[in-house]
């Protein structure tokens, strides 16, 4: 008599226990089969269909395919799914900030989860909401800057008795320059001038800022009388303009979540260090710099899409808003040149000229004054409160605020950075990638330069992200430097208010530059292969943003590397 065959490893098993009667035990299963078919990038909704569901059977309660017994073998299904899940990086695997917060929303990614299938609380929309609940954290802390108040005869005003725009650190340009810079009447603001002691002023920001402001201004001032004839107003209508501002900013740091998504690739999760970034709750709406860091992110997003004239026109509008988005060229400079793609090179630097040309000539040629405003404040200003010149002037028993020899030294410095930027980027042995550069070439500019407002922190966000995506260096680069904000503005009270001592606000400041600096030298370190980069390694070791300049260098300054040498030695 031949013996019984053993039970079949996935079947049911049932045993008596002399207490408690029938137990069912559960021996080891093979993986369970995908019911539904691989789920790829053009079709997420995709199900096997009844008649391949009608070929399988059912044991032990489960559907198996035809055949499957004691002897099957089961082969997981290959599938676009699958490599989703194999690429996409989860920040629980790699980020050890993040293990907390992931731990208790559920925890980490299953063995059989299946990526990319959740129809609604996608990647974008997790961190659009996120990043529009920072957004109304960043309001929150501007709010109390809008309260106004009645007085004696009735007219409705702001409210900033007691200094409240530094003890509770609401302060920000919009509400004052509302009035200041003439936006409360009709006419163009380039038009507008108002006298400074011997001196006529004039808007002192570059065209589009100027643009951006007037046309706010224009829907507050359309929309303001229907705000006064509602009940118990107490809003000022320059407290209006800031909201109506607000709005614009923010759709513009929305539109870089957006972007930022695609960016990221397989590691879409680093969004979350920009939508959820302390920084953005302090400074969303100190000032207008949004517009000009989603024009940077487009320039990128359009260099990845192959579309370099895009980018040189998104970067031409940039400049036109703030004159940092100019520094992004430089990088692609280095890309064109050891790539040999200098002709999109070309294209992209052309159609930057031309937009910036186009938007700023009319204002240029009809108020030459007023469009040098720009350039003769940033001239003549001296170093701003916490730039590394303050803190030398501050603390050397010698002046060093001289705006010239600031000026000079300031560009020499930054000159000689973007040389060795270059220089580097062309001899360095790996490819370096495009966020690397940008983000060595801004950090330059704001470590050298004679004014570093605290909201230009903000420029260096998304590039860091990009570059060096390691939360536990970014997330406390981040809260420190949004830190800078409170403590200048208690310091601003002076000490006859009981403001605090420069020298905390030193100690903050010198904390915030080194670590801009170890983020620096840890993207150099990146570059030269001393530590792996977690951007080449979830994308197949290729940078996901160099688009038309391609993975081939034509052109470096490299040497041979030693191995190199000894094999070219034998050879000869």
């Amino acid at each position: 008599m031949e013996p019984a065959p053993p039970p079949l490893p996935h079947l049911r098993v049932l045993t008596r226990h002399p207490r408690r009667g029938m137990r069912r035990h559960r021996r080891h299963q093979p993986p369970r089969p995908q019911l539904r078919t691989p789920v790829t990038l053009s079709s997420r909704r995709a199900s096997l269909s009844r008649e391949t569901c009608s070929t399988w059977v059912r044991i032990a309660g489960r559907l198996r395919p035809p055949g499957a017994g004691s002897n099957a073998t089961y082969k997981e299904p290959t599938s676009m799914d699958q490599k989703v899940i194999t690429d996409r990086v989860s920040p629980a695997d790699t980020e050890i900030v993040a293990n907390d917060f992931i731990n208790a929303i559920g925890g980490r990614l299953g063995r059989f989860a299946k990526v990319g299938t959740q129809r609604f609380w996608t990647p974008l929309r997790v961190l659009i909401t996120t990043s529009l609940v920072f957004l109304a954290v960043g309001f929150l802390t501007k709010a109390n800057c809008i309260q106004g108040g009645r007085g004696d005869d009735g007219t409705l005003s702001l409210n900033w008795s007691g200094n409240r725009q530094y003890t509770s650190a609401c302060y920000n340009d919009i509400v004052p320059l509302y009035g200041a810079r003439g936006l409360d009447s009709p006419g163009f603001p380039y038009a507008y001038s108002w006298q400074e002691g011997d001196l006529t002023r004039y808007m002192e920001y570059p065209v589009l800022g100027g643009i951006f402001q007037w046309i706010a201004s224009i829907i507050t001032r359309f929309l303001y009388p229907l705000v006064e004839t509602l009940p118990f107003n107490s809003l000022p209508e320059a407290a209006f303009y800031f909201i109506i501002s607000a709005l614009g900013l923010a759709f513009f740091w929305v539109l870089v979540i957006r972007m930022m998504v695609e960016l990221t690739g397989n590691r879409v999760w680093d969004t979350v260090l920009v939508a959820a970034s302390p920084l953005v709750a302090v400074h969303a709406f100190t000032n207008w710099d949004t517009p000009s860091i989603a024009a940077v992110v487009g320039a990128l997003l359009a260099v990845k899409r192959g579309n370099p004239v895009w980018a040189g026109v998104l970067i031409g509008l940039g400049t036109a808003f703030k004159l940092w988005p100019l520094y992004l060229l430089g990088a692609f400079l280095v890309l064109g040149v050891r790539s040999g793609k200098l002709r999109e090179f070309s294209s992209m630097l052309g159609a930057a000229v031309v937009t910036w040309l186009v938007v700023n000539i009319p204002v240029m040629i009809a108020y030459p004054s007023a469009w040098y405003e720009f350039i003769r404040l940033n001239q003549t200003r001296g170093a701003e409160w916490t730039t590394i010149y303050q803190i030398l002037d501050r603390n050397l028993p010698f002046p060093i605020n001289d705006p010239e020899g600031l000026n000079t030294v300031s560009f020499l410095l930054f000159a000689a950075a973007c040389l060795a930027i270059a220089i580097f980027g062309l001899k360095v042995q790996r490819r370096p990638r495009v966020a690397e550069l940008a983000f060595l070439i801004v950090a330059a500019f704001l470590l050298v330069n004679k004014v570093w407002s605290p909201q230009y922190s903000l420029w260096l966000v998304p590039l860091a992200v990009l570059a060096l995506p390691r939360w536990r260096l970014l997330f406390p680069w981040m809260v420190v430097d949004a830190m800078v904000w409170p403590i200048l503005m208690w310091h601003m009270l002076g000490t006859e208010n009981m403001g605090i001592p420069s020298g905390l606000l030193d100690i903050v400041l010198i904390t915030r530059d080194g670590f801009i600096i170890a983020m620096v030298v840890m993207v150099i370190r990146q570059m030269m292969g001393r530590i792996p980069d977690p951007v080449l390694d979830a994308h197949g070791g290729k940078d996901p943003l160099v688009g038309v300049f391609g993975d081939t260098d034509t052109f470096t300054l490299a040497g041979k590397r030693p191995a190199e040498r000894r094999e070219a030695l034998k050879e000869n």
